[in-house]
């Protein structure tokens, strides 16, 4: 199976069952994929607006775990910007955020985003290096 199966497949089961459920593979899968396409797509703004930013608390961590530390800290920087509870994981709550934080915080996620194209790091390579390193991330669900 390859990583963005997998991804796709861990992200259904997280429809499913809910980030408690999720072993730590299918969390780190689903988080990363999601953070990758959001960010890529549609900066930082689009993303924290869509429901790929309902995993958005686990992105540092994630990132982190697939080795992609430059990004990790991105990501701690741009969840910092909703305060001291980050972004709500959930999408409706997220959104009144974002509509409180205002346009200096939309500035600032602007300065992100192109931290975010400018890295070194390929959050794809890192995922595909990741997922096949650790042959027990195909998702039980």
């Amino acid at each position: 199976m390859n990583v963005d199966l997998a991804a796709q497949r861990a992200m259904d089961h997280f429809e499913k069952v809910g980030f408690d459920r999720l072993s730590e593979s299918d969390r780190i899968l689903a988080t990363v994929w999601e953070f990758a396409a959001g960010v890529s797509n549609s900066g930082f703004s689009g993303y924290y607006v869509s429901r790929r930013a309902d995993l958005a608390f686990y992105a540092p961590s994630a990132l982190q775990k697939i080795g992609a530390t430059e990004l990790a800290a991105i990501a701690t920087e741009a969840n910092a910007l909703f305060g001291a509870d980050g972004p709500s994981p959930d999408h409706k709550v997220r959104a009144e955020q974002l509509r409180q934080l205002g346009e200096p915080v939309r500035c600032q996620f602007t300065a992100l985003d192109d931290r975010y194209f400018d890295t070194e790091e390929d959050v794809d390579e890192l995922l595909e290096t990741w997922f096949l390193n650790h042959p027990n991330s195909l998702s039980a669900g």
